[in-house]
């Protein structure tokens, strides 16, 4: 994750940086040739080989890497972009919180009337019809990005139990302590990869277009490249207001503005990049997942706790 954040500021041809990416890649390795030699593993391999349960794992992961690189950029967004405070972009975020709230103990009824497959695949729809209303809020009203958030929510709400319900009736009942602490995982593995991955990728954007678009408005290139340092540092377009004051005049539009546009865009890249994600597993779970599964029997659901 270090080497993913940093890449786009110190460069992905970095030793530094490959070497850390192919430090990671040994390690799994690894790790995956230790647990399948082992008598006794930590993660047993084997549980894999049911592709609804390798597709529920998946999507897990793909569902909290979409969603928590959403809330970053999101808040980033509403505060670095858009200007309002703490308070206001909490409020402005709340209505995720809320609907996951609100929904999430309807789904459990909905799972034995409708299966969880329906309900993961509605909700996976929902998520990126969300990503969808965000992409097209960044340039209009508050109300969109209220929508959009909702939609996120109801998406996450419908998704995370029924996922739950198709990944442990995949697996034998004496794996199933296994079978969960690696869906457990997989919630904390995709919110890490989301934060890292969807930054890395406003940072990249910003890092080839900010300082060429920035040309026009900043002639003199070392100041130019100064702003755009700083802005991109501080993940704010009005960063460099208060540190650097331009010895040329500004023959067009302001530095913020264009950084702004800039921010917008590279978020927009980001979430299409999540979106793209989520129709991924969509696809897989549209395929692999079980018609008609029943909602967990008590033993299970009490294991997965």
């Amino acid at each position: 994750m270090y080497a993913i954040i940093e890449g786009p500021e110190v460069g992905w041809t970095s030793p530094h940086i490959i070497a850390l990416l192919l430090a990671a890649v040994v390690g799994c390795v690894l790790f995956l040739w230790i647990e399948r030699r082992s008598p006794d593993p930590m993660m047993d391999l084997t549980l894999f080989r049911d592709a609804s349960y390798a597709v529920s794992i998946g999507t897990i992961c793909t569902v909290f890497f979409a969603v928590y690189g959403m809330l970053l950029l999101t808040t980033q967004f509403l505060q670095n972009v858009r200007g309002y405070t703490p308070g206001v972009t909490g409020l402005m975020i709340l209505p995720f919180s809320a609907v996951v709230a609100i929904v999430s103990p309807l789904v459990g009824v909905l799972v034995g009337r409708v299966g969880a497959r329906m309900l993961v695949l509605v909700g996976l729809c929902l998520l990126m019809l969300g990503l969808l209303t965000l992409i097209a809020s960044e340039h209009r009203s508050a109300g969109l990005v209220l929508a959009g958030l909702g939609l996120c929510g109801t998406g996450v709400a419908l998704c995370l139990t029924p996922i739950t319900t198709v990944a442990m009736t995949a697996v034998p009942l004496e794996r199933a302590g296994m079978a969960s602490g690696i869906m457990s995982a997989q919630r904390a593995i995709g919110s890490t990869i989301g934060f890292a991955v969807l930054g890395s990728v406003l940072a990249a954007w910003l890092t080839a277009t900010l300082e060429p678009h920035l040309a026009p408005a900043v002639p003199d290139p070392v100041e130019r490249h100064a702003i755009a340092v700083v802005i991109i540092d501080n993940a704010n377009p009005r960063a460099h207001v208060s540190g650097i004051v331009p010895r040329q005049p500004i023959v067009h539009r302001d530095p913020a503005q264009i950084a702004e546009d800039d921010f917008i865009d590279g978020i927009r890249v980001a979430f299409l990049i999540a979106t793209v994600s989520l129709a991924c597993v969509f696809l897989a779970g549209w395929r692999w997942f079980p018609r008609g599964v029943a909602e967990l029997e008590a033993v299970t659901a009490s294991t997965v706790e």
